[in-house]
């Protein structure tokens, strides 16, 4: 049985969602479908008594890349079931329920994105049964934390991104975010967004607050704003950089700088258990990241397509 997962039953399928996706669905941002299935003990003994079993969290996006098309797309971000109600077909009743919701929506189809490896080749495999369609993208993942800047962070760059981030030593050139007017980085956003081909940004909110204003930072020249790194505060307090981009030739150096000092300031002001998540959607960012943390491998994205 699949059901809406509404504010007063939201409780019990959180303990199925992960930590950094909770505040998303509880704030009405993504949606939850919930399958409820029998416990053990309604079926010894002829009851109805229902548990929460599975979820799927999706959205609606508009702006998603297919080929030279933009179009508006149902995103799942999260199918789950819980490991001992598993096989009982309701990972396929999720789906099944959000097929007929995608015939009442004026989404054109579903997307879900997948890390290569093997490791996900089987959710492929189930999502290929549906229907999906698969092709490599340039996006690719990449999650660091403070032993990964201890330890693969060259010694000469981990000195410079510390005294970047000890505040004196910060260039003048580079700013807060929370330092641009609304109408600046609302700017610099589309900015961006035209440039970036691949439709990556076009996704991504164009409101100053969400994000993090400590951890986000422009580098502006002559007034105008040339290069900006942009992270979101996840709700267990972990960060995800989701844009790392120039618009000027000098990109790569400017680039590097800020790479650095937000390291830093991360390094220097998060607590240990703190993880950072780079999506590097660009060729020059993860050619950056790569640089700066060289022992660490980034994951490359496939993207499922559902019409």
């Amino acid at each position: 049985m699949v059901i809406w997962v509404r504010e007063k039953k939201m409780d019990a399928f959180l303990p199925l969602i992960p930590e950094d996706m909770k505040e998303r669905v509880k704030s009405g941002e993504w949606f939850c479908l919930g399958a409820l299935a029998e416990t053990e003990e309604a079926a010894s003994e002829e009851s109805d008594e229902k548990t929460a079993a599975g979820v799927l969290l999706f959205s609606s996006e508009e702006g998603v890349s297919y080929g030279d098309e933009r179009s508006t797309m149902i995103e799942i971000h999260w199918l789950y079931v819980a490991e001992n109600h598993r096989m009982e077909g309701l990972a396929n009743e999720l789906m099944q329920e959000l097929s007929e919701i995608l015939e009442d929506n004026p989404a054109e189809g579903i997307i879900c994105d997948i890390p290569l490896g093997s490791e996900y080749d089987l959710a492929e495999d189930f999502f290929a049964s549906w229907g999906f369609s698969f092709e490599v993208t340039e996006l690719l993942e990449m999650t660091i934390n403070k032993e990964d800047c201890r330890r693969e962070v060259s010694p000469e760059n981990k000195e410079q991104a510390l005294r970047l981030a000890s505040g004196p030593d910060r260039p003048v050139d580079l700013i807060s975010i929370s330092d641009l007017s609304d109408e600046e980085f609302t700017k610099v956003i589309r900015e961006m967004k035209a440039e970036e081909k691949s439709g990556y940004y076009d996704r991504l909110p164009e409101n100053r607050d969400d994000y993090a204003g400590d951890m986000s930072y422009a580098v502006v020249h002559g007034g105008e704003v040339s290069s900006i790194a942009l992270f979101e505060r996840l709700s267990n307090g972990d960060l995800h950089m989701v844009m790392l981009g120039t618009l000027t030739p000098r990109g790569a150096k400017e680039l590097l700088m800020l790479l650095r000092y937000c390291a830093g300031y991360y390094y220097l002001n998060y607590p240990e258990d703190a993880c950072v998540r780079f999506s590097l959607g660009i060729e020059r960012s993860r050619k950056l990241a790569v640089h700066l943390f060289p022992d660490k491998e980034p994951v490359r994205v496939r993207r499922g397509f559902f019409f």
